[in-house]
């Protein structure tokens, strides 16, 4: 727990978690035995031991994302604005606590300081619990040794029931029954008026717990306590726990006991009624005071009593809750907007995406993409900028028009836009491209857009192509923003290849490249996803189809790391026929590839590839490409590229620095040249 949500979280968690046992506990009260109604609170241990954002797996019910919606929105509210050094409006993640040290506390905010007093709390609580125990243990070490008989009694008790031997046995004054004592070997504490008297049957009840471990229950309880130390409910179940922990011992003790021995067990129970008993860190007792002996001597009255297959069942039911405490229905990664009718329901939305959780760049990316794709004005929200957000709530409400038919907060077709929030009627996307990443995650590349809303409306407008750059950083833990960088636009060329062969181009008439015979090469690297794998995105189509998957925002991109060459013809021209019939061998085969292929591999090529023509070209996926060019009377510009597809952002711009060459090879398979590839991002 690393600040005041984690805190929240855990004991919000407890709580509900038992009440909810309890309430399980009450319902089934006569059909599980004293085993059953102690092993049920194995469910909360599960839930105490498990940090705050551990959740295994995904069920339809899970008990610790029952109050997280509500809580997202509250430490949002809270948090927003508020600098705090531990906590975020976004994530349950921790700052540095040491932060808080080298800060002045004027700096501290209100959740900061609130969280230094829990710890205090803490503190105060297990020092006042250690005082205690260490204050028991004097007084214990103060008594003297056990006389002889009495520790062949507890021995000859052992023996009879196959319990663990006692080794350790004090006799004490200012005690009032018998109890255990002790983190590594527990002491056995025997009451100097009991040294002669004390009854082998309350021997063995101590001596079960000893078998059993519950001095460590105890420890375990006690710091529970000082966890949760401001919430009572947290203390009424400790002891609620310690009570049936002694309820089961006596259970465990009644099924070694026989006959009119059973009897006698509840009368003893019945004299410890008014007896003062140790309930101090790190002990054991058989007194647990009136009203608990009472319902411990019901029990022992049903013993025997609870139906066949019980055991079984609860068994059951105790492992589903055991695992619906780890486990977390599921959790939203897709933002609805669908609902939207009106402009008051798009300023809830809005204020709703303020809050919601985007955790990784590629989250970031994916859901920038699908806005701009669906013109979506709740879903852009989730990744605006917050030093933008007021500004672009403005622009959204003002923009947005409640009278057109429109789907849920999209803006209708046709509706423009000033500033850097644009979205278009009619486009198709080319691709995202990705140029960098830096060293705490952040990505810088640019979404690739062909525009058609003019060139629909009018025969000799062209198309637009437009270019938005972005960056995706972190801006506040847990939660990632798209910072809208600049736009590029300019008239769409359909007979172009793709825009990279048209940079390529104004790079080459810069007299950025090299020769080799009659042609002019220049070069590029770079990492772009340009079919958009978005298999988690939602579209319309998979909102109004209730047989859909949940929907969720894409976290994995899969991009190509790609290089690609630019080649232009220089020489003597002549007709395609004498290319095509009589210079065939002439034409060189251009080939991209890994410096480390070797040329036996290059020519090993899958069936149907392998024999080359003149205007044969293609590409593999080891990350090659090849293209025999079919030079035409007027000339010729090859485009020649190969990627590697990656398996995320970081890995493809890795892989653009793996050394390549683009090889010339006469048509024999000869290597006639080999030209190492300089790479380098599109905009260098």
């Amino acid at each position: 727990m690393m600040n005041l949500w984690t805190v929240l979280y855990f004991t919000l968690g407890i709580t509900l978690t038992g009440g909810m046992l309890l309430l399980f506990k009450k319902i089934f009260r006569d059909k599980l035995s004293a085993r059953w109604h102690y092993l049920v609170w194995l469910v909360l241990l599960v839930r105490a031991i498990l940090p705050a954002n551990v959740r295994l797996f995904s069920t339809g019910f899970a008990l610790n994302t029952i109050w997280m919606e509500g809580m997202k929105r509250i430490r949002g509210m809270v948090e927003m604005g508020r600098n705090s050094l531990l906590s975020s409006p976004f994530g349950m993640e921790g700052g540095d606590l040491f932060l808080l040290k080298s800060t002045p506390v004027a700096a501290w905010s209100v959740t900061d300081m609130l969280f230094v007093v829990y710890l205090t709390g803490v503190v105060v609580v297990l020092v006042y619990d250690i005082v205690i125990y260490g204050n028991l243990r004097r007084e214990i070490k103060k008594g003297r040794e056990a006389l002889p008989s009495l520790k062949e009694k507890i021995s000859a008790a052992g023996e009879k029931y196959d319990l663990p031997k006692q080794e350790r046995v004090k006799v004490c004054d200012g005690f009032e029954t018998p109890f255990l004592c002790g983190f590594f070997k527990p002491i056995l504490v025997i009451p100097k008026g009991m040294e002669e008297s004390v009854d082998e049957k309350v021997l063995l009840h101590e001596m079960l717990h000893l078998k059993h471990h519950d001095v460590l229950v105890n420890f375990a309880l006690h710091l529970l306590q000082a966890l949760n130390w401001f919430n009572p409910f947290v203390y009424w179940l400790c002891r609620v726990i310690r009570n049936d922990s002694e309820a089961l011992c006596d259970q465990r003790a009644l099924e070694r006991l026989e006959g009119e021995e059973k009897r006698e067990y509840g009368m003893l129970l019945l004299g410890m009624a008014d007896r003062r008993h140790a309930s101090r860190i790190g002990t054991t007792s058989m007194a647990n005071g009136a009203k608990n002996i009472k319902t411990r001597v019901q029990r022992i009255a049903d013993f025997g009593r609870v139906p066949k297959g019980a055991a079984f069942a609860t068994g059951c039911i105790t492992v589903v809750l055991c695992l619906a405490s780890v486990s977390y229905a599921y959790e939203p990664k897709y933002f609805d907007t669908s609902k939207v009718e009106t402009k008051a329901d798009l300023e809830r939305l809005l204020e709703e995406a303020r809050y919601f959780d985007v955790t990784s760049p590629e989250m970031a990316i994916s859901i920038f993409y699908e806005a701009i794709d669906q013109n979506d004005l709740g879903k852009l929200a989730l990744v605006i900028p917050q030093e933008e957000f007021e500004s672009y709530r403005d622009w959204a409400l003002e923009e947005y028009d409640e009278t057109k038919k429109t789907f849920g907060a999209q803006l209708g077709y046709g509706t423009k836009a000033d500033g850097r929030y644009r979205f278009y009627k009619n486009k198709r996307f080319d691709g995202i491209y990705f140029f960098s990443m830096e060293e705490d995650g952040s990505v810088e590349g640019m979404l690739h857009i062909i525009d058609t809303t003019k060139a629909d409306a009018y025969e000799d407008v062209p198309a637009t192509e437009r270019f938005l750059y972005f960056r995706a950083y972190e801006e506040e833990k847990r939660n990632w923003a798209v910072e809208i960088q600049k736009e590029e636009s300019w008239l769409y060329d359909p007979e172009e290849y793709n825009f990279v062969s048209r940079m390529l181009k104004a790079r080459m008439e810069q007299g950025d490249y090299r020769e080799y015979g009659d042609w002019k090469i220049t070069d590029v690297a770079y990492c772009y996803d340009w079919w958009m794998r978005m298999s988690g995105s939602g579209t319309i189509f998979q909102l109004l189809d209730s047989s859909a998957e949940p929907l969720c925002f894409n976290e994995t991109f899969k991009p190509q790391a790609t290089h690609a060459v630019l080649l232009e013809y220089t020489g003597e021209n002549y007709p395609v026929e004498v290319w095509q019939e009589e210079k065939d061998a002439e034409v060189p085969v251009f080939y991209i590839c890994p410096a480390e292929m070797t040329d036996e591999e290059v020519w090993d090529l899958p069936e149907g590839i392998g024999r080359f023509e003149v205007g044969q070209g293609g590409s593999s996926f080891d990350g090659t490409g090849w293209e025999v060019p079919l030079i035409t009377e007027s000339g010729d510009i090859s485009f020649v590229n190969g990627g590697i597809t990656a398996e995320s952002i970081e890995e493809g711009l890795t892989l653009l620095d793996t050394p390549y060459e683009l090889r010339i090879y006469s048509q024999k398979g000869k290597r006639l040249e080999t030209i190492p590839l300089q790479g380098g991002g599109l905009y260098e």
